[in-house]
């Protein structure tokens, strides 16, 4: 049963993922008073491009080809060691921890910066330079976030530290977890392209980050990239609700059915994740390129004042 709980729970991520950025594209465009597009969009953009033929420059090489299926394949390892439909670790939990995830993420941000600059565009290579500094600052304050929660658990692994969360509801009041809270949220922004850090919906050329990278793909390699770019934005969601929001609602691995509830319960979070994510991109304006340093700096901050603060009011 374990086993089929851990297809099921990567089945989960490749499914719904899609749908959660259809929700937050079709909820943002409500709040600003628009019709915006259906919730299946993404789904039927997928269908399009996977129908679609491939073309590739003549100079690319093979790192061009295989960028989009190692960041695919990195994606896929990462769904399968955080807790998502459970809070029993899974067969497969046991590769990594939250430390090892965020390196696995790390590689498939590398690997699609490789797969830029081999496209021989200058736009790839403007995508790769901008990402490759923004994760430069992004990712110290990543580890710094974990490390907040850590210092509560006293442990780095999803699962524990998901338990350790749930059996003390107090813990989730202490300074510690709120900044490390905060800080999380605000690079979930940053490493999926949201506003205040980028414009998912821009169509400006020289202003876009994550998808200048990404414009020399096409067909099913294009398909491959946004569908595992919304898998990243989903199993980051997951994390930050499932470890430093609402860790509770999870079912165990002894059965289908409880498989079946966890899923469940991890629609409704994403919900209230994805209401977050619209009320600041429709809230705030995109901030101008040099002053994301700040903001990323602000987040590196947050989590640092958190881990001090666990050694002065005590943890």
């Amino acid at each position: 049963m374990p086993y089929l709980l851990q297809i099921l729970q990567t089945l989960l991520i490749l499914a719904i993922s899609p749908l959660y950025v259809g929700v937050i594209a079709r909820g943002a465009a409500i709040l600003q008073s628009k019709r915006g597009p259906s919730v299946l969009q993404p789904y039927r953009d997928l269908r399009k491009w996977l129908r679609k033929g491939v073309v590739r420059s003549e100079y690319a090489s093979p790192v061009f080809v295989a960028a989009p299926y190692v960041a695919m394949a990195c994606y896929l390892t990462v769904s399968t060691i955080v807790p998502i439909i459970t809070d029993q670790p899974l067969p497969l939990a046991f590769m990594g921890d939250l430390l090892g995830g965020a390196l696995v993420l790390a590689l498939a941000g590398f690997a699609m910066s490789l797969g830029a600059m081999d496209s021989g565009s200058p736009l790839g290579a403007l995508g790769a330079s901008r990402t490759a500094w923004l994760s430069s600052l992004a990712e110290p304050a990543l580890i710094l976030v974990f490390f907040t929660v850590g210092v509560l658990s006293a442990s780095d692994n999803p699962y524990l530290m998901n338990h350790a969360i749930a059996g003390s509801p107090a813990a989730m009041l202490l300074p510690t977890h709120l900044l490390g809270a905060v800080a999380f949220f605000l690079l979930i922004l940053a490493e999926n392209g949201h506003i205040p850090v980028d414009n998912p919906a821009g169509t400006a050329e020289i202003s876009m980050i994550e998808e200048s990278r990404v414009l020399e793909y096409s067909g099913r390699d294009y398909a491959l990239v946004k569908w595992g770019s919304w898998m990243k934005f989903t199993i980051l969601s997951c994390v930050f609700m499932n470890v430093f929001v609402l860790p509770w609602g999870l079912g165990n691995a002894t059965s289908l059915a409880q498989g079946l509830l966890g899923s469940l319960a991890v629609a409704g979070k994403l919900l209230l994740s994805g209401a977050l994510v619209v009320v600041v991109d429709s809230s705030f304006a995109k901030l101008r390129f040099f002053r994301i340093a700040e903001y990323l700096g602000g987040a590196f901050l947050l989590a640092l004042i958190g881990i001090i603060t666990s050694y002065v009011v005590g943890r």
